[in-house]
């Protein structure tokens, strides 16, 4: 009896080749039908919560308009976006996909991009500042939806892959949005030179229609500075009987150390005179309860000769003694 053998290439010929013939490792395609689904439902969520924020800015915040109602979502978008994860979650749960990977997916972004604000307002401490940065977060929303449009681009892509089309992106838009905002102020002179400075005032008199302050000024990071003082205005019940420009600048008299030395810091005691109106009746400046009795200084480049100062910095007056 003649007995055929068929080998590899038999099986190719007539059209199959089994995988133990030709064993190769398989990629793992993600389920279109359980991770680009979940992250539709939480992204539909965070929209659908971001409206609802809308309404809610405009009816129960009692927004002028639109634009107000508007900040006042943005500035509570992880409300839309917490609600956006839970809707994710309850969908997994009712339709028994597995969630791990694409709530995975959903938080990461957002969690990379919290920690690095995070890490910006610790190092500059500043409430509008960390308005700024966490409000514009929201934003990363649009990077969202672009990266999961570009995953189901490439529908049936290996899983690494879906997963990095859909996060990627929002990384990416993310940290471009918070460098928009953080490095305007990590280059600005309010936060170079925000603990160069101190200013305390020791005493405040009023004496022949001057006004006298008498304060101290600490240098802790050296440069060649120049200084200004704008005129002290008072708080009101004072009757100008001639047109006076909009600021006066006090003659500064520094102390027995004389002025601040270019490139040394150090503690400068100093004097301000302000003499235009300032009526002889008055007895004594006015008491430091309210917000604008305030003694400042500007601080200009000496070496640029700029009219805008590099730097503001204030004391509140003592309280007088009447």
């Amino acid at each position: 009896m003649t007995v055929i053998k068929l080998n590899n290439d038999s099986g190719k010929l007539f059209g199959y080749e089994s995988e133990a013939m030709n064993p190769e490792p398989m990629e793992t395609v993600v389920p279109q039908s359980g991770f680009a689904k979940l992250l539709a439902t939480g992204l539909v969520g965070w929209v659908l919560g971001s409206l609802v924020l809308l309404a809610a800015g405009w009816y129960w915040a009692h927004s002028e308009t639109i634009a107000i109602a508007a900040m006042w979502a943005i500035t509570h978008w992880w409300a839309a976006f917490a609600f956006g994860a839970v809707l994710l979650l309850a969908d997994s749960l009712i339709s028994r996909l597995k969630s791990a990977t694409a709530l995975m997916a959903y938080l990461l972004p957002v969690a990379l991009l919290a920690l690095v604000a995070g890490i910006c307002v610790a190092i500059y401490p500043d409430p509008g500042f960390r308005s700024d940065l966490f409000g514009y977060m929201a934003l990363v929303l649009v990077f969202y939806v672009l990266g999961f449009l570009w995953m189901m681009l490439g529908r049936g892509s290996a899983g690494n892959t879906a997963f990095l089309r859909l996060v990627l992106p929002a990384m990416v838009g993310g940290l471009v949005v918070l460098s928009l905002v953080a490095m305007p102020v990590f280059t600005s002179n309010y936060f170079i030179y925000r603990k160069a400075f101190g200013l305390s005032v020791s005493k405040a008199t009023v004496a022949n229609g001057a006004m006298i302050a008498d304060a101290v000024l600490e240098i802790h990071k050296p440069g060649d500075y120049t200084f200004s003082a704008p005129r002290f205005i008072f708080g009101g019940g004072i009757e100008m009987t001639e047109p006076e420009p909009a600021m006066e600048y006090g003659k500064i008299t520094w102390g027995t150390a004389g002025p601040p030395k270019n490139g040394v810091p150090g503690t400068y005691p100093l004097q301000i005179r302000w003499g235009k109106n300032i009526p002889v009746s008055l007895p004594a400046p006015p008491t430091a309860d309210v917000e604008r009795e305030m003694i400042s200084l500007e601080i200009h480049n000496g070496a640029k000769q700029d009219a805008e100062p590099i730097f503001n910095i204030s004391a509140p007056l003592p309280i007088a003694r009447r």
